[in-house]
């Protein structure tokens, strides 16, 4: 079954590693079911292969009732808190709203879903000129640090991993959450039986505390660190 890694997934020479491939691995491993990664530039193209029966698996998938009218959802493996990463304000806020008000830029990463906070925002006209969508990570962490824009929109523990990996130390965590929602498996509506989907499942329930393990290995720094100033 092939099987697109999320956007912000490592790889070395096709060697594809992060949180979400250890999980996907594991939950297939034990559900027994083979699985292959399939490199893909972005959310949005991996919706669309697996709309087309391209691709079967898309694994770290926010729930919507519009991605459940082209695939399954397993249920949730994880849980993921949808951030800002920036080097602007610090404020607190009562909403996302008074942000955009304020002229700040938003990237985010083509076709994730981060709520429908943002969904409601985004469909104000005079706000979309604040929000820019780049495929890649590390371009987008980039043109924070390089003040293109105010604010990147991630999850909270992948933003936290590849800042450290990537170099982005100065980025840190705005207070405000976008987004708090469980983590999925989206699957191919014609690639799964009733019988395969309940397996995954059972594998997600029997491996809930290894799943907890793979997640606290890329959480290598306290979230509260993150709402710090930099030190110079």
């Amino acid at each position: 079954m092939g099987t697109a890694w999320p956007p912000y997934v490592m790889y070395d020479n096709e060697r594809f590693y992060g949180m979400d491939i250890d999980a996907t691995q594991a939950v297939f491993n034990k559900a027994g079911l083979c699985i292959s990664f399939i490199r893909l530039p972005s959310s949005a193209r991996g919706i669309t292969e697996l709309e087309r029966g391209f691709i079967d698996i898309l694994p770290s998938a926010s729930y919507s009732e519009q991605r459940a009218a082209i695939a399954y959802f397993s249920t949730q493996y994880r849980r993921e808190k949808m951030r800002l990463f920036t080097l602007s304000t610090m404020d607190e806020v009562d909403d996302l709203s008074e942000l955009f008000i304020q002229g700040y830029l938003f990237t985010a990463n083509p076709g994730a879903y981060y709520g429908e906070e943002l969904a409601n925002i985004l469909r104000i006209e005079r706000f979309k000129d604040n929000y820019f969508e780049v495929a890649s990570l590390s371009q987008r962490m980039e043109l924070v640090r390089r003040g293109r824009v105010d604010f990147l929109i991630e999850d909270e523990a992948s933003g936290i991993y590849y800042k450290q990996q990537l170099g982005y130390e100065t980025l840190r965590l705005h207070p405000y959450i976008i987004h708090d929602n469980g983590v999925h498996f989206m699957l191919s509506k014609g690639a799964f039986s009733v019988e395969q989907i309940a397996k995954i499942n059972k594998a997600i329930g029997a491996m809930s505390e290894q799943l907890k393990v793979i997640e606290h290995k890329y959480l290598t720094q306290r979230t509260e660190q993150l709402t710090q100033s930099p030190h110079f």
